[in-house]
């Protein structure tokens, strides 16, 4: 019976092939239309990364990642050259524009130099991170465009060659899905163009792939009937209809992700990041008030700015976290978004604030600290002088805030120009309107009961939210006195705990400075439902008048001594964002204690405890220092390894993970190669050299039915040396005389061969999948119980020298098997 493989199946089977050589033959169609193709979804792609560049320079590094990319694919393609040379091709192309286009700033021209190298090679693995911890967008700075030139390279050559070259161009697309969603990963956590772009990338793959395989098709049928096929109705007709209901789709998921987008914030890389800069680890500066109002310091120039605006206000730092000791930046566990530090590359993102933009100059003369003064909504920051470059370096930004900070402090001789935009304020009367905001502050822990207290007295007789903050800020400037507790002054402890506010408030007189009114009026805000947040720093005069002679003004110029130090407080309103008030009342005689009357404040019963942690002196504060938790630097190639080693280990492992079941089953191969080759007997030997290349036969689709003799087994079978193989294997497990050695030799060399024979012609895609085929190990398994069968039945002949060892466990390569019908006449011998 013959179990060959018929003259139809043979036929299909060649149509296939014929056909996937047509798909990858190479036409002026095909190449021209897969790249353009590979370009309209990169681009699209592409636009996932303008929120973190926002630059021309992006532009510029696209165009030279795709038409260098293309060069190298076509080349790769025309030429048929192998995967490895092309990612040579790649690499060099890498090298010899990379710098010029993704590190402009260390390029000689459109020549790379030694230094834009090592700093081009070092952002392929170091580019990642940065670009996480650094706020947007980032521009042409320093090396960061590398991580994207780098990525969009390496898919253009990967796309352009699928498209041109593989079999199913469909999947030229993924590299561009990449490509999105990596700008998505290290893109800001506003949703932004994200919807709109993901739905337009998807939509035009898909129709590219529904094009593709219809197109595919077409020329499979035209091939099988040997004439051609109308184009119209084959190709043309049915893509319109399935990219009729893609658009349809698109449409409808655009809408709704426009329409009703998530109601929480987008979680992508940078918003899990480790923080490159924490300002818990820095003492609050409002704790340090005091200090710039000692007799020594209050005459010291401590800032020069050129360029302010009149009234103009220098923010030192933003403080929004009150846990009864102490107001602090950041947040109690830091998650909040004022303790998020960016560092700014080139510009901060100030679209959406409407105000005044100014350009001001500022020189440090005695002021320190970590703090960088600030005005307004930053823009821009250009250090200047001969630390400039460490300075920009180690300054990060928090826009929510506001709020700049320099690692290591600024000091004596630090310069540096601003560009910001000066918000919009309402008039008091405008805020008497105003209605609290939406904005999310951590909520005061410790509040004393008079801030309670005093705000139900304030508010009188107001029936809105912005009328009574109106009235209690007025409340606070009428009620109370300004004494810093230094010099001829009235005694006035400092600090703004949780008793110092209690005190101020219950007091027959009201009397602090800014440090305290400040955080009273912040706390004072927040029982009426505003977020709010105290702000420090200079302006003429200090906010009080006391010092209004004081601060020196000539020419543009202002010079910011340290009784200019003031604090207010800002509160975030539904209809002008944040908006600052100055809630500290003039300076003015104080009266003696004896002719007032009690306020009108309700005293609590109970006086609140002070809080458990011991407030630190002024004079004992110690400045930030630059060494403080800062591990050393490691050698650069050291972090590229450290970098670059988690990913070759997570790559490597999920190889090892996806390739474990290929890999089990190449072993259970191998396994049982050598069992058949190490076998006991010459005669098992040979039997195993057969079965061995029966089992190639099966593996490769080649059709053996399990009742098949070796002469029928190897009819239309491929390759060369198949009959001969099955000739002396019949003659030495059915010739008169026992099998030796030599021969089990020679049986195993002609298997050799002709398993050899049956990979040529072969793609390497079809070797590989003949190696992992599962087909001659089900066979095994199938036939096992009619072989254990069988071998039962077999008469004491089979039961040789071997120690009588039994088929019943399964083939032994000894003794009479399934198929070896001892006794009867050799197939290869004359019946003589």
């Amino acid at each position: 019976m013959s179990v060959a493989a018929g003259p139809d199946t043979r036929a299909r089977k060649t149509v296939r092939r014929d056909a996937r050589r047509v798909a990858r033959r190479l036409s002026p169609f095909r190449l021209v239309g897969g790249t353009l193709a590979v370009w309209l979804v990169l681009a699209v792609a592409s636009v996932a990364w303008w929120p973190v560049y926002r630059d021309d320079a992006m532009i510029v590094a696209a165009v030279t990642a795709v038409v260098f990319g293309t060069l190298v694919a076509l080349l790769g393609t025309v030429f048929r050259l192998p995967t490895a040379v092309v990612a040579v091709a790649t690499v060099a192309a890498f090298a010899l524009t990379g710098v010029p286009a993704a590190v402009p700033g260390e390029a000689s021209g459109i020549l790379p130099t030694g230094q834009g190298l090592v700093d081009l090679f070092a952002g392929v693995a170091l580019g990642w991170k940065q670009l996480v911890t650094i706020s947007l967008p980032v521009g042409s700075y320093e090396s960061l465009l590398v991580p994207y030139f780098a990525t969009l390279l390496v898919a253009t050559v990967t796309g352009v060659s699928v498209a041109t070259r593989a079999s199913r161009q469909e999947l030229a697309s993924i590299p561009a899905l990449v490509v999105f969603a990596a700008g998505v990963v290290v893109g800001p956590g506003r949703l932004d163009t994200s919807i709109v772009t993901a739905v337009a990338l998807t939509g035009i793959a898909l129709v590219w792939a529904l094009t593709v395989r219809h197109a595919r098709r077409a020329v499979a049928v035209a091939t099988t009937i040997g004439s051609r096929v109308p184009v119209a109705r084959s190709v043309i007709r049915p893509a319109l209809v399935g990219t009729g209901t893609i658009v349809a789709a698109a449409v409808v998921a655009t809408g709704l992700g426009l329409v009703a987008p998530p109601s929480v914030a987008r979680t992508v890389a940078r918003t899990d990041v480790a923080k490159p800069f924490d300002p818990r680890d820095y003492v609050s500066p409002l704790s340090g008030f005091r200090a710039y109002e000692e007799d020594t310091a209050s005459n010291t120039p401590q800032l020069t700015v050129t360029g302010l605006p009149e009234n103009g206000f220098v923010r030192i730092a933003t403080l929004d976290t009150y846990d009864g000791v102490v107001y602090r930046v950041g947040g109690s566990d830091g998650s909040t978004a004022s303790g998020t530090f960016e560092r700014v590359p080139t510009s901060v993102d100030v679209r959406g604030v409407e105000g005044t933009t100014v350009r001001v100059g500022v020189r440090v003369d005695g002021y320190s600290g970590v703090w960088l003064p600030t005005v307004g909504d930053l823009e821009r920051v250009e250090f200047t002088g001969s630390g400039a470059e460490k300075e920009r370096g180690a300054f990060f930004y928090n826009g929510s805030t506001a709020t700049g900070a320099v690692v290591g402090g600024v000091r004596d001789g630090t310069r540096y120009d601003l560009t910001a935009v000066v918000p919009d304020q309402p008039t008091d009367e405008q805020l008497a309107s105003a209605r609290p905001g939406s904005a999310s502050v951590p909520t005061p822990r410790s509040v004393p009961d008079a801030v309670r207290d005093t705000v139900d007295a304030s508010a009188g007789d107001a029936d809105t939210d912005g009328a009574k903050l109106v009235a209690m800020v007025q409340a606070l400037k009428r009620n109370g006195y300004v004494s810093h507790g230094v010099g001829d002054d009235r005694a006035s402890r400092s600090g703004h705990g949780a008793d110092r506010i209690q005190e101020l408030l219950t007091s027959p007189l009201m009397i602090g400075d800014q440090e305290q009114y400040a955080a009273a009026a912040a706390l004072m805000a927040d029982q009426l439902g505003f977020p709010a947040r105290v702000v420090m720093g200079f302006t003429a005069g200090g906010d009080a008048g006391g010092g209004a002679g004081r601060s020196a003004t000539s020419g543009g110029t202002t010079t910011f001594r340290g009784s200019d130090v003031t604090a207010r407080v800002e509160v975030d309103t539904a209809q002008w964002g944040w908006v600052m008030i100055d809630p500290n009342p003039a300076v003015r005689e104080i009266p003696d204690e004896q002719q007032q009357t009690p306020q009108p404040v309700t005293r609590p019963e109970t006086v609140v405890p002070p809080p458990p942690a011991e407030q630190q002196d002024q004079s004992q504060q110690a400045p930030p220092q630059s060494d403080r938790n800062t591990p050393p630097v490691q050698p650069l190639w050291l972090q590229i390894l450290l970098a670059v080693l988690p990913w070759a280990l997570g790559v490597l492992g999920l190889a090892a993970l996806v390739l474990l079941p290929f890999g089990v089953i190449v072993l259970l191969k191998r396994i049982r190669r050598r069992r058949r080759r190490r076998a006991p007997t010459p005669r098992a030997r040979i039997v195993g050299a057969w079965d061995e290349y029966r089992d190639a036969l099966v593996d490769r689709g080649h059709d053996v039915a399990r009742a098949a003799t070796r002469r029928e087994a190897v009819v239309g079978a491929p390759g060369e040396g198949g009959t001969g193989l099955a000739a002396l294997a019949d003659r030495s497990v059915f010739g008169p005389s026992e099998a030796d050695g030599t021969a089990a030799d020679r049986m195993w060399s002609a298997a050799d061969d002709a398993i050899t024979s049956l990979r040529a012609g072969r793609t390497r895609k079809e070797r590989i999948r003949a190696a992992v085929s599962l087909r001659s190990l089900r066979v095994v398994d199938a036939t096992r119980s009619a072989r254990a069968s069988v071998a039962s039945a077999v008469t004491a002949r089979g039961r040789r020298s071997t120690g009588g060892q039994g088929a019943a466990g399964g083939r032994d390569y000894d003794g009479v098997q399934a198929g070896e019908r001892r006794g009867r006449p050799s197939e290869d011998r004359r019946n003589t």
